[in-house]
């Protein structure tokens, strides 16, 4: 790896064949990719390895550890010479505190289905009811429920008006009509549910039921869309990224998985 000499970003030329990150191992920079390709590969349980996608000019790799403080979510490998910049955990740090409270919920609940589509734990939040609110502002808060734990949100083929972000209790997504088969998930304080059906205005395959009770913010798809809005262009970009990937694999058939794969 060959750093530029030159001032500003640190800029990196990367030989064919050189491992940028593993999965599983902490994250403390992104990458920036500028020029050349580099194949995104995914461990599985077994040890077998798949390959994801191939990345090139344009794409962003690595960031998804960033933004949710968790590892490494796949291995990231050049097959020709790379050329990249460098962001830092801090310069992504810096991009969050500059978006709504709501739009860091978005991007890590949208990454948290990514983790699990590939078989890998999601990152627990942890904190008071008060750390996980939409806005900065109590008086913008529009609907704040208290949910009992059997609370059914939505099932099967029902329209979801609706997202929720939980301050405190557990919600459980469940396949089909959540009589059969294990939890997807177990979703607990700081964690979205609903958005994705709520942003591409499809219906839930899945059953969310509170096995725990607590409180649920209620979010509608406007505070999304005005959230997403106040992004910054590189964080505006990658949400629509990851709604996409995740909407792509909703109704994809089984086989390899589209090259727009994402990795963190």
């Amino acid at each position: 790896m060959t750093q530029s000499a030159s001032p500003g970003p640190k800029r990196y030329t990367i030989g064919p064949g050189i491992v940028m990150m593993r999965q599983g191992e902490r994250a403390d920079r992104a990458w920036l990719i500028e020029s050349g390709e580099l194949e995104v590969l995914l461990t599985l349980p077994d040890g077998g390895t798949r390959r994801l996608s191939v990345v090139g000019k344009g794409a962003v790799v690595g960031e998804m550890a960033l933004i949710d403080d968790g590892e490494r979510s796949a291995t990231v490998r050049s097959l020709t010479e790379v050329s990249c910049v460098e962001v830092t955990r801090e310069a992504f740090q810096g991009l969050l505190k500059r978006s709504p409270p709501l739009a860091s919920f978005l991007l890590q609940s949208l990454i948290a289905a990514i983790r699990r589509d590939y078989g890998l734990p999601a990152v627990e939040r942890y904190g008071n009811a008060v750390d996980f609110r939409s806005t900065n502002s109590f008086q913008k808060v529009v609907d704040r429920r208290m949910i009992r734990e059997g609370h059914v949100f939505f099932g099967p083929n029902e329209p979801v008006n609706a997202a929720y972000l939980i301050q405190s209790g557990r919600v459980a997504l469940r396949p089909g009509r959540g009589t059969l088969g294990d939890d997807i998930a177990t979703l607990g304080p700081g964690r979205l549910f609903g958005e994705i059906y709520l942003l591409t205005g499809r219906q839930p395959d899945v059953t969310a039921v509170a096995v725990a009770g607590g409180i649920c913010e209620v979010i509608d798809k406007r505070s999304f869309e005005d959230a997403v809005t106040a992004m910054p262009p590189i964080l505006k970009s990658l949400a629509r990224i990851y709604i996409a990937q995740l909407t792509k694999k909703a109704f994809a058939p089984a086989g390899p998985a589209p090259a727009a794969e994402k990795a963190g």
